[in-house]
């Protein structure tokens, strides 16, 4: 939570053409790796396939998000009233030292499922996606609301990339740099290099193509705390996700 704002916000989300969220499994996940638990559930919250609410069609040919294909936020409202609009672009950063305010809050558990039209994102060389969050440094210290990732091709098969919550760092996870590209600086946001945020491969899950990225909260297990799940602004704070490969993206030497 590094956020306040002092009326609330709409729960609403209008999904893609006007579509509700129409929701996925409560059931638990391993939050180390996102795998199938020894309990045999087979429809677990991070593996739930999507109800293809977001369709193809004439999105814009850049980098960013073209839908959301379903949100379920706890009891944070931050930036709900702004979807879907708040999460597709690019990145708004607020720099290394302060959190940027253009995101959307999940709330501790909470997710949200983002979709690619095209171009979508494709494995090249280094990373193919970033994902930003508005972490930011404070001193010594570095102030985050981690969520785990996850990427499929059809909504269906989804590969999640090792997040461990329970370490003091939690590598691995998205949410734990500074976002410094925005549109007034500009930062190039599909530069890993350059961008902040947290960067993915695609080639460490085994995947040629993503269309969809998944990402949920697992605040409350890396701090085993409720300290930063209250209020309007609980969680983990979606900016933006930027592909850095695909089709009429440009390539760059890594």
């Amino acid at each position: 939570m590094k956020l306040v704002r002092l009326t609330l916000l709409s729960l609403t989300l209008l999904g893609c053409g006007g579509a509700e969220d129409t929701g996925e499994s409560d059931a638990t996940t391993d939050v180390t790796d996102g795998s199938t638990s020894e309990t045999g559930a087979d429809e677990l919250l991070d593996r739930s396939p999507v109800e293809h609410v977001c369709q193809p069609g004439d999105a814009p040919s850049d980098p960013f998000v073209d839908c959301v294909e379903s949100f379920r936020p706890t009891d944070a409202s931050f930036g709900h009233d702004a979807l879907p609009g708040v999460v597709l672009g690019p990145p708004v950063g607020g720099g290394a030292s302060h959190g940027g305010t253009d995101v959307v809050s999940l709330g501790c558990d909470g997710s949200i499922t983002l979709f690619f039209d095209e171009p979508a994102i494709v494995d090249g060389p280094g990373p193919d996606l970033i994902v930003f969050e508005n972490a930011f440094d404070s001193g010594s210290a570095n102030f985050s609301e981690p969520a785990r990732v996850l990427v499929s091709a059809d909504g269906v098969d989804w590969r999640a990339f090792p997040c461990d919550p329970l370490e003091g760092v939690p590598l691995g996870c998205a949410g734990l740099a500074p976002v410094l590209s925005a549109p007034s600086n500009g930062v190039d946001p599909t530069d890993p290099a350059a961008a902040g945020g947290d960067a993915f491969d695609l080639a460490d899950v085994d995947l040629s193509v993503a269309r969809y990225v998944r990402l949920i909260d697992v605040g409350r297990t890396h701090f085993a705390a409720e300290t930063w799940c209250g209020g309007l602004a609980g969680g983990f704070d979606l900016d933006a996700i930027a592909a850095v490969h695909g089709d009429g993206i440009r390539s760059r030497e890594r």
